[in-house]
């Protein structure tokens, strides 16, 4: 079937009935736009969407590309999978969905031999993750190493603080820097250090970020094939964006005909502690001229939440308008609340007894709840996951690390939704989605276009075999350490792992296709044990059966029917001031990932509410109830 182009004023939005007016402003919009999308306001829905419309009417001309950036795996994965779902392969194909770390890396990895000499990192380098202590200990060594008349100054640097907001903030010149202030001391000695580690540079994302934006501002021909190749930028999650970030897509963007269309919320910016800049918007619309518009409409949450939401918004942000709930109110009462309990175990009974209520009551599954907390996930697990087998229900800490990634990474890539779409069709009967999302891909590893009958009729027929295969070793031994091994082996030898890094940009020049492998191996052994068939394991490693449990932050994105909060006290938030912007961003993003209910609940053993006396006030100040102990 030929493609041809729809006429703008003809195109229709896909699967969805409509947009909001100001939605198709900015869809429509020909210049570059910040687009303000509060909770629930369908930013993701409304980024394929303008990439479907971009596509399907020309405006985006073939061979060039729209390019998405998001911040987190899962987002990146989940806008790719809209737009392949809404529009021709194809044209899905010209759509581009990476993350920024993932984006800076391939092209450092890339155009490694162009960065100038001060600063070319070894090849290989390594990624370093670096913890408080290790940046505290780095900052000692430097302020040893300075001139007497710095040493004070380097000193007064936070070490929660320092990669971030001095590293980020600085641009690196193309030659060796002539230092001439402790802050340009402390910052060249740090990166002295990270270059010159042993066996290999270690760099963190920060730098990967900085070296990025220096192969593109001292190799202009870099930047004008980059302008060629994505006419069309997406930047999602834009209030998260860093010093560093921010540089760098004005080093390649800015100034040119590209038209970037930045979506975000300034009253969800929770990255503040990550280098996050605090005027991103603002800086954006001035720097590359541009036009601006605000999504009134919250399809997530039901009324009664957006009125409460509200009420917190005003705290983040006093000319905030009020969003229009679009979604259905299927609670009577109830919607808000904080629990109060004298103990952390009478609180978790009092918890897991309501969740198995909850779920008979209204037939709902362990998904439709999350648990949230604003740090040490691992430490909640440990206490909450006994009260919960008690009643048989389970509790997944989504951020358990597996390997060099986490549960939620990597549930969000697309090789391992490739890989689980397999082991659902060779475990049992067939599954129309998996299918669906297993032949789609291997449609594109293997070239075979939507046109090309025979090359297609020929990959149909390997693609049986190797089901067939992978089903007779399933159905031979059920799931255990060996089998795992076995089965994870004829997957990926299937999928062609040179093929997943040719047709996937994200997993191109890094070694990230190899963390996820490693990740889905180890995963898929721990879902193994303690099961008996290949079905009760892809449903543990999925998943399908556990209350998820996470972060504030990693929640971005994500919605539930239900949350509950866990410590709102000062022990949780012992960072928090009262009236701190970035602890009531984290409160409000917290209460706008439910649709239905939100709960949040405290504990005097935890903690006090002096600290968090601010964000109480504003549930008081909306009406929402206390309920104490029972």
């Amino acid at each position: 079937m030929t493609w041809r182009p729809i006429a703008p004023e003809n195109w229709r939005p896909i699967g969805i009935p409509d947009l909001e007016p100001n939605a198709w402003n900015a869809l429509r919009q020909e210049t570059s736009t910040s687009v303000v999308a509060g909770p629930g306001a369908g930013k993701s829905e409304f980024l394929a969407q303008r990439a479907v419309y971009l596509l399907e009417t020309g405006v985006c001309q073939a061979p060039q590309q729209i390019l998405a950036i998001s911040f987190k795996t899962d987002a990146a994965a989940n806008l790719a999978a809209r737009v392949r779902k809404r529009c021709p392969p194809e044209l899905a194909g010209r759509f581009t969905s990476l993350t920024f770390d993932a984006f800076t890396k391939s092209l450092v990895d890339r155009f490694h031999a162009t960065i100038p000499t001060p600063w070319r990192p070894t090849r290989p380098y390594d990624i370093a993750t670096l913890n408080r202590q290790a940046v505290e200990n780095e900052l000692n060594r430097i302020r040893d190493l300075a001139p007497p008349n710095w040493q004070h100054d380097i000193a007064r640097f936070l070490p929660g603080a320092f990669e971030s907001e001095v590293v980020g903030s600085m641009r690196l010149p193309a030659r060796e820097p002539n230092v001439r202030s402790a802050r340009g001391f402390a910052v060249h000695q740090w990166w002295l250090a990270q270059l010159t580690a042993e066996p290999n540079s270690k760099l963190t994302f920060v730098s990967l970020n900085r070296l990025a934006e220096l192969v593109v501002r001292a190799n202009p021909k870099i930047a004008r094939a980059l302008r060629t190749t994505y006419p069309f930028v997406f930047v999602d999650e834009f209030q998260d964006t860093t010093y560093a970030q921010y540089d760098f897509l004005l080093s390649v963007f800015g100034g040119s005909s590209t038209i970037v269309t930045a979506v975000g919320d300034h009253k969800q910016r929770i990255m503040g502690w990550a280098g996050a800049r605090n005027d991103a918007f603002q800086q954006f619309n001035q720097d590359f001229c541009a036009h601006s518009e605000n999504l009134l409409f919250n399809f997530r949450s039901s009324p009664e939440l957006v009125r409460v939401q509200h009420c917190v918004a005003r705290a983040l942000d006093p000319q905030a308008q009020p969003m229009q709930s679009r979604a259905p109110a299927l609670l009577a009462r109830d919607v808000v609340q904080v629990w109060r309990s004298t103990s952390r175990q009478m609180e978790g009974q009092r918890l897991v007894q309501w969740l198995v209520q909850d779920m008979a009551d209204r037939g709902k599954q362990p998904r439709d709840y999350v648990l949230l907390v604003r740090q040490l996930p691992n430490n909640f697990e440990e206490e909450l996951q006994p009260l919960f087998q008690a009643v048989g229900l389970s509790l997944r800490n989504e951020s358990r690390a597996v390997g060099r990634t986490t549960v939620q990474d990597l549930l969000a890539d697309d090789a391992i939704a490739i890989a689980v779409a397999a082991l659902r069709l060779g475990s049992g009967p067939r599954n129309a989605a998996a299918w669906s999302t297993l032949s789609s891909a291997v449609y594109s590893l293997r070239g075979a276009s939507e046109g090309d009958e025979v090359l297609r009729h020929r990959t149909d027929k390997d693609l049986k075999a190797f089901l067939s295969q992978l089903g007779t070793v399933m159905r031979g031994s059920g799931p255990s350490a060996e089998s795992v091994d076995e089965v994870t082996r004829i997957i990926f030898e299937y999928l062609d792992i040179p093929a997943l890094k040719r047709v996937y940009v994200a997993y191109a020049r890094n070694d990230l296709l190899e963390i996820m492998i490693e990740g889905f191996l180890r995963h898929l052994k721990h879902s193994a044990e303690g099961v008996i068939t290949w079905p009760q394991c892809i449903d543990r490693f999925v998943g399908t059966n556990d209350i998820p449990l996470m972060t504030v932050h990693k929640s971005k994105g994500l919605e539930y029917d239900t949350t509950v909060f866990i410590g709102l006290d000062d022990q949780s938030w012992w960072t928090h001031t009262p009236g701190n912007p970035d602890g009531v961003a984290t409160f409000f993003v917290a209460l706008s990932r439910a649709k239905q209910r939100a709960i949040f609940l405290f504990c005097e053993h935890r903690g006090g509410r002096r600290k968090v006396a601010d964000l109480y006030q504003l549930l008081a100040d909306a009406g929402v109830e206390e309920v104490g102990p029972e």
